[in-house]
């Protein structure tokens, strides 16, 4: 072996270059060369947010709060469960941290992925089982085949680690046990084994601070700093209740709420609902309302949310009707007619299932610019709600 310089040629002894040994010293070592991760799965994430990280989304008071909580959390080491009503940004919030940190954090996140919940999910979702070779020559022989969650920690091309945050949106509608299963152990910091095998191998999920070298081909690594940012709708309080207790202390839970909405009988009740309604418009690309529109649909949205404790919508409702009553073609448009409905159209799907529903349409209906017999109607068709002198 040549040791003078760096870079030499392999020689014969008459002095002409020799490529005999190069090739099969090459050949030798392809062998056992692995591709090196493209990140540290190592290290634990140490970074911070900016304030500019909500930009275009509208939390009086709290938007600090909930950052800082974030923050903590992933220091902490800990995953994180946003709750709240539907439509607060929850789910805009979980993308924008996970790209966030997968674009300022290259060497330690490879990207990040999002996935919705079902009912159906079981660990053969998210963990992986046995799948038919796609390959001809193997004639569907069975395989493991790696799921959601064992996805974010593999390149399934190149087998190379990876670490891809997970984002899974509405996670109350899986069944918690069924669905993640040998997760429990993972996601308290410790390796499992699954009842498969590879290469003749069980497959293993380990952590990184377990390994002094790469994953071998069945194992799959979970890094350092990977993380899981799920929602969850907290009016369905029978899925929060199954959870485990073993399951929730694995991750910290963030509540991202409305805000408070003054009340009809409030003295200042208009001009603390005009201030508000402007905070939210000001944040909103595209919608340019009158106060009249803006004090409308935030009485609505006060009537809706303040009926039935533990029920709400979100701002993200809000704005789709405002958005819609303002860019009527005819500017001459009664609000009546066009606040009524985007009511129906936003409002009466969020009520589908819930068992006080005729309760916070009756509260609606109190709404000075809505037209009580159209909304009265539409419930009783969308929502089989029966009134009052209904047969």
């Amino acid at each position: 072996m040549p040791i003078e310089d760096t870079l030499a040629r392999f020689s014969d002894i008459d002095g002409s270059d020799e490529i005999v040994r190069p090739i099969a010293l090459i050949a030798e070592m392809a062998s056992r060369l692995r591709e090196a991760p493209p990140i540290n799965i190592h290290t634990e994430f140490s970074g911070s947010f900016d304030d500019d990280l909500l930009e275009g989304l509208y939390f009086p008071d709290s938007e600090q709060e909930i950052l800082d909580q974030i923050h903590a959390a992933l220091h902490a080491g800990k995953h994180v469960i946003l709750t709240g009503p539907p439509g607060t940004g929850k789910t805009e919030i979980a993308q924008r941290v996970t790209n966030k940190i997968a674009q300022e954090f290259p060497w330690m996140y490879s990207g990040s992925q999002m996935t919705t919940a079902t009912s159906d999910w079981s660990t053969f979702d998210t963990v992986g089982g046995y799948m038919p070779e796609e390959d001809e020559d193997t004639d569907g022989d069975l395989s493991f085949s790696p799921g959601i969650v064992l996805n974010r920690f593999r390149d399934r091309e190149t087998e190379t680690p990876q670490n891809e945050p997970l984002v899974i949106d509405e996670l109350n509608r899986a069944d918690i046990d069924k669905a993640f299963g040998q997760l429990f152990t993972v996601l308290s910091g410790q390796s499992v084994q699954l009842p498969y095998t590879k290469n003749s191998k069980e497959v293993e999920i380990v952590t990184a601070g377990q390994l002094d070298e790469l994953p071998s081909a069945h194992q799959y690594a979970v890094p350092e700093s990977w993380v899981i940012f799920a929602t969850m709708n907290t009016y369905d309080k029978t899925s929060l209740y199954e959870m485990s207790y073993a399951f929730m202390r694995r991750f910290s839970f963030i509540p991202v709420d409305v805000p408070e909405l003054p009340e009809e009988e409030d003295p200042d009740e208009e001009d603390a609902l005009q201030k508000l309604m402007k905070g939210y418009e000001s944040t909103w690309d595209g919608i340019d309302a009158d106060t009249d529109e803006l004090l409308a649909v935030g009485r609505v949205w006060r009537n809706a949310n303040n009926e039935v404790d533990g029920w709400a919508i979100g701002p993200a409702l809000v704005q789709d009707i405002l958005a819609t009553i303002t860019q009527y073609p005819r500017s001459d448009t009664e609000l009546k007619p066009r606040l009524t409905n985007a009511v129906i159209s936003y409002i009466f799907p969020q009520l589908e299932g819930v068992p006080e529903r005729k309760q916070i349409v009756n509260s609606i209906k109190d709404s000075p610019e809505v037209n009580e017999d159209k909304i009265t109607e539409g419930a009783r068709e969308i929502l089989q709600v029966s009134f009052e002198g209904d047969e």
